[in-house]
């Protein structure tokens, strides 16, 4: 009988590394958006190289096991699969759990496209705490887009704004959650908003002339904790069914999901030929919470998306640390191409 426990251990540990290695190699396949939208790896997927490093250490377990001239057949080769398993999910979770080398390898053809037109988008999730000094350094660089998942439209602070900025707020609330607020740079023209069915607040912006400048998804999504998993995933759903439109050139809030997890993976690795994360167009994948990190780390859950494909691409990226909230803002410039270029 305990022969058989700790082969049943084995296999059940090697099964779950085989899990981690398709999310890895496979990021947005069916199996994988299943796998990743799971309760308890959903959680533990937001730290990769926490579950490298567990990883790394089931290794220093399982290759003696492997080699213990006693111990029983089966067993031994459970243990070297499982070693064998520990050694290619940690090597590719510390060296790139999010595909930006794997995508650069790959080179995918860039079209040509002149001029581009840059844009800067910014996010930040203030967690209802934005002050004017916050919101000045957001406005610092000018940018033409900022969205600011829960901030309340009668923030003080947003009075300073005004004259440069439309303002639009998403009207679906959570009791204590405030909604999502979008500042859009009145040079780029008149925008329109629609109301999108997200948790916390989806705002689609169009210009209301055809061409004048590009169309932003701003969203904020439920978090997968227990009680919300069933919604976050339906949020997940929901802006992947959104984001298949192709009249739309960026997407940028507060994800509540890293380039693991659900539909998200499609703008990872080898599926990022339709759009792509700016961070990992630079390979600049810092994350953005908790702001002062985990065990010093942080998971990439808030995103700037360039949904135009190649040759669309982020030009720069930095991260802020900003006021009392938990997250840092994330600020971009994107270069997109001209509608019907």
């Amino acid at each position: 009988m305990a022969k058989l426990l700790i082969r049943a251990g084995w296999l059940l540990t090697l099964l779950a590394l085989l899990c981690w290695l398709i999310i890895l190699l496979k990021p947005g396949s069916p199996i994988a958006a299943w796998l990743s939208t799971r309760l308890i790896i959903a959680q533990a997927l937001a730290f990769p190289a926490l579950l490298a490093l567990a990883g790394l250490g089931l290794l220093l377990l399982a290759l003696p096991v492997s080699l213990y001239p006693k111990a029983s057949g089966p067993t031994r080769l459970l243990a070297g699969l499982t070693a064998l398993a520990c050694l290619a999910t940690s090597s590719l979770a510390l060296t790139d759990p999010y595909g930006a080398g794997r995508r650069q390898k790959e080179g995918i053809p860039l079209i040509a496209c002149h001029p581009y037109q840059e844009y800067r988008v910014t996010t930040y999730n203030a967690q209802n705490s934005l002050t004017a000094q916050s919101l000045e350094r957001l406005l610092a660089n000018r940018p033409d887009f900022l969205v600011l998942p829960e901030v309340s439209a009668d923030n003080p602070a947003l009075q300073q704004a005004l004259n440069r900025y439309q303002l639009f707020s998403s009207q679906s609330q959570e009791e204590g959650i405030a909604p999502t607020l979008v500042l859009v740079s009145r040079h780029l023209g008149r925008y329109q908003a629609q109301e999108v069915a997200i948790t916390f607040g989806g705002l689609l912006l169009t210009p209301e002339e055809e061409g004048s400048g590009p169309s932003l998804l701003a969203v904020h999504t439920a978090p997968p904790l227990p009680s919300y998993m069933d919604r976050w995933r339906q949020d997940l759903a929901s802006l992947e069914k959104v984001a298949n439109n192709p009249r739309i050139d960026l997407i940028a809030g507060d994800f509540n999901a890293t380039l693991h997890h659900g539909s998200l993976a499609n703008y990872a690795g080898e599926n990022s030929r339709t759009g792509l994360d700016a961070a990992l167009s630079l390979n600049r994948i810092y994350g953005t919470w908790p702001a002062d990190g985990f065990l010093g780390l942080r998971a990439p859950i808030d995103h700037i998306l360039v949904m135009q494909g190649p040759p669309a691409r982020a030009h720069s990226l930095n991260y802020l640390k900003l006021g009392a909230s938990d997250h840092l803002a994330l600020a971009g410039s994107i270069g997109l191409c001209p509608r019907g270029s």
